[in-house]
């Protein structure tokens, strides 16, 4: 057999390594606040309007199953690290100051974004952290992004507005915007940021404030913008969802001005259900329904999240998948997107980017959902709790199940012992774990 050259051979290595690096899509991962499936028309949606998050679906793949926590602070600790609640020490939503003391640790856990960075992307966030007190203790850049804009949620102690004159803290400086609107001065920071890293690949993750309570007009209401005290009016939910999916439309515009959207992997998720509130028209195609929010609850209504991947040219256009995918799952994908090293921790997410190709994969046998010290694990079939109490899977919008006896069926049984031991493996984890 002939021998290569040493110089020769190390030659073909670093221009593969370079090709490689040149086909890195850009990503950009959009993160709604409260809203179900339910809100969406492409999942059968029937009080809102998003022709445009449709539009992603119909160019890429919506998943079908897609689980968060029921709370937010737990979705984005979980969706950024690729670790669950239980280990990333955010069990709990952090919403007080005086009563809220954990934040995601960047001494502790390691984020996509600083994965991807590392990788050589160019990296940004905007909209909503909530994974620390802006105020007291910024850790944006410490978790691995370049640039930021940040709702600066307590300002001198006092709660400021998100939406109508929003307070913004932007790579370290607080920002007062009189007369802004909060969704629109984020959009602008991620517009700009695409515009100026268009030749390198980049990461965008835009935790959006939409459509999150109060229910305050948006710039296309047909009143005046208000930063009023208390939540609000629910009638302003359509606006407000309107104007979310219109920020989706203006960010895909942007990226096909660039002629960067062939090569950038658009994603829209959310971090949770509803606000319990709210109630949405909804159907699986034969009957409808009457979807109350489920936000704050260990329901498919709390967790069941909408997930549309978008990708012109890999991705199979108006492709569905069925299976079993909660928020762990982004960072290994993202990480193998971007062809970045994996997280020095162990992670409990698995990666779907073979999906994505058109591929089988390794499809997940059960999901993970915490809120504070409550967890379950589910399969297709059955959801147990660390209670001990197995309940069967029921349609979506209808109330859970009572609990059954693991001694009333074979299938019960055998669900009782493999969801036993995904309990355990969720809190045991090691790199080899797979769920």
């Amino acid at each position: 057999m002939a021998r290569i050259p040493f110089f020769a051979a190390l030659a073909s290595l670093l221009f593969c390594g370079v090709a490689t690096a040149a086909e890195r899509p850009n990503i950009i991962v959009f993160l709604a606040d409260d809203l179900g499936i339910e809100c969406v028309e492409s999942y059968g949606g029937l009080s809102y309007k998003t022709p445009n998050i449709d539009r992603l679906a119909a160019s890429g793949m919506r998943f079908t199953h897609c689980f968060a926590d029921p709370y937010c602070s737990p979705s984005r600790a979980q969706l950024l690290t690729g670790r669950y609640p239980l280990h990333n020490g955010i069990p709990r939503v952090i919403f007080l100051p005086d009563q809220h003391r954990e934040f995601l640790d960047p001494a502790k856990e390691t984020s996509v974004a600083k994965l991807l960075k590392n990788a050589g992307y160019a990296t940004a966030m905007a909209g909503k952290w909530q994974l620390s007190f802006l105020e007291e203790r910024d850790t944006i850049r410490d978790h691995g992004f370049d640039e930021y804009q940040a709702w600066q949620i307590f300002d001198n102690g006092k709660k400021t507005s998100r939406y109508a004159s929003p307070t913004m803290r932007q790579n370290g400086e607080v920002i007062s915007t009189p007369g802004g609107y909060g969704p629109d001065e984020n959009l602008a920071f991620v517009t700009d940021f695409i515009e100026r890293h268009q030749d390198e690949p980049f990461l965008v993750y835009y935790a959006c404030l939409l459509p999150h309570w109060p229910w305050e007009p948006t710039p296309d209401s047909d009143v005046p913008l208000s930063a009023g005290k208390g939540d609000g009016d629910p009638k302003y939910m359509k606006d407000m969802v309107s104007y979310l999916d219109k920020q989706v439309g203006a960010v895909a515009a942007t990226l096909d001005r660039l002629n960067l959207r062939d090569n950038t992997v658009l994603i829209f998720v959310a971090d949770n259900g509803t606000d319990q509130r709210l109630k949405t028209e909804w159907t699986d195609g034969s009957v409808e329904r009457l979807i109350p929010g489920g936000k704050s609850h260990m329901t498919d209504t709390g967790t069941r999240v909408p997930m549309i991947v978008s990708w012109p040219g890999t991705i199979q256009a108006g492709s569905v998948n069925n299976d079993l995918v909660d928020l762990s799952d982004l960072l290994p994908t993202l990480v193998e997107l971007g062809n970045a090293d994996p997280s020095p921790q162990p992670i409990n997410g698995v990666s779907f980017a073979p999906q994505l190709r058109g591929e089988t994969g390794q499809p997940r046998t059960w999901i993970h959902v915490q809120k504070e010290s409550q967890r379950h694990v589910r399969n297709r079939e059955f959801i147990l709790n660390n209670q001990g109490k197995l309940r069967p899977v029921v349609e979506y919008g209808l109330k859970p199940a009572q609990p059954i006896s693991p001694d009333s069926s074979e299938a019960a049984e055998a669900a009782q012992q493999q969801l036993k031991a995904a309990l355990k493996e969720a809190a045991t984890f090691g790199k080899s774990a797979k769920p």
